[in-house]
Order: C-alpha cells, then structure tokens, then sequence
C-alpha cells in the first residue's frame, strides 16, 4: 500500500469517527473552553497530598496509550504537557466520546490533581470537552515534523509537532520585543519599508513579470 493511500485510509477512518461523534450529539468544533490553565502552571502548583485541588486544562493529544477502561493521554498547550487520565467509571456518560479521541484531537478536561504510581502529575479527568476534531495524519511522535518544505509550508503544525522550534519563535520574539522597545524608548522611529511593490527601481533592477496562481 503506497504512502498516499495509507493517507487516504487514514482519513477515511477519522471521517467515520466524525460522523459517530456527530450521532452522540457532539459539536466536534467552535465550542467555547474557559477557565483552562497553562499546563506548567498545573504542574508546578501541584501539592503532594492535597486530596481536593482541581485543575482545568486544554491541549493537543500528542501522546495517547488505551488500556481498556482506563486511557493515559498527554496533552500539549502553549507552556507545556501534561497528562491527563480518563477512567470509565468517572465518564460513564462520556466514555463513547473519549473511545472515538485520537491523537491530534483537541480537548479540555477538568479534574482531581494527583499523581500516578510511577510518580507522574495527572489530571484524573471527570470531564471531558472536544474543541476540535483532527481529520489529517499527525506527524510521527518520535522525529516530529521533519519535512523541511511542510514545516514551513505549514508552520502551525510544525510549532506543536516540534516544541524546539515554538521556544525558538519564543526567544526570537523576546529578542525582537527589547530591541523595538529599547529604540522607542530613545525616541526611534519605526519605519516599514515594503520588499515589494508596483514600481521598479533600483540601479542594476531590472522589471520581471511574475504570476500567482
């Protein structure tokens, strides 16, 4: 089977998922999410052994692992991960919807803070929100997105598939932000200057028609 019809099957497959989520009465997408909390800011709020402290958080599922009538998943936001643990009997009603998650899918989920026996910080979900449904194939878990052109063809996915590149942007806007605001501060003036336009100039210039399709 070649790599485009793996595709293909692929979608096929998270298009009838769409369809049953749809027969349970679920908006897969443009639902509103709030009071949702930064993943590092969860985890680092966590105390051991506080038995009553709630969290609410939104991310990506980028990692997902389903043992039967208990599901780990990972979810990544803008700060962080975080993993989240969804049990049967705490989502009895909603157990249909969290079978039909997949990776790429992004959800909330609100719950008790604790931690797993190996140590791990998790959100033990009661509730569970579907914002938005992933039709496409992820890119690989392990490698993330390496095709060159598609990371900068399609830059949204590359800054989730690749952490690395999200904290590049980050440092680079910093970087950005101090020198504007170290020149405005000394009475700079920001000046754009276009890279393209209508009349030609320049001395060794010379017009070129381009199209767009």
């Amino acid at each position: 089977m070649s790599k485009a019809e793996d595709v293909s099957k692929f979608e096929r497959q998270r298009q009838e998922k769409l369809s049953r989520i749809k027969e349970l009465g679920i908006e897969p997408y443009g639902n509103r999410y709030q009071g949702a909390e930064p993943a590092e800011d969860v985890k680092s709020g966590f105390k051991d052994g506080d038995t009553t402290q709630k969290a609410n958080c939104a991310g990506r599922i980028v990692l997902l692992r389903d043992i039967g009538k208990l599901i780990f998943m990972t979810l990544r936001d803008r700060s962080g991960t975080i993993q989240v643990g969804l049990s049967k009997k705490l989502l009895a009603e909603q157990w249909q919807l969290v079978k039909l998650l997949e990776l790429g899918d992004i959800i909330g989920a609100t719950g008790q803070l604790g931690k797993t026996k190996t140590g791990e910080i998790t959100i033990w979900v009661d509730k569970v929100v579907l914002l938005s449904k992933c039709l496409l194939p992820t890119p690989e878990k392990f490698h993330g997105l390496a095709d060159i052109d598609q990371r900068y063809r399609q830059r949204y996915v590359d800054l989730w598939a690749n952490p690395e590149v999200m904290e590049r942007f980050k440092t680079r806007s910093a970087i950005v932000t101090t020198i504007r605001d170290f020149l405005v501060s000394r009475g700079f003036l920001e000046v754009e200057t276009p890279m393209m336009q209508t009349i030609a100039g320049g001395a060794a210039a010379k017009p070129f028609i381009t199209h767009h399709n």
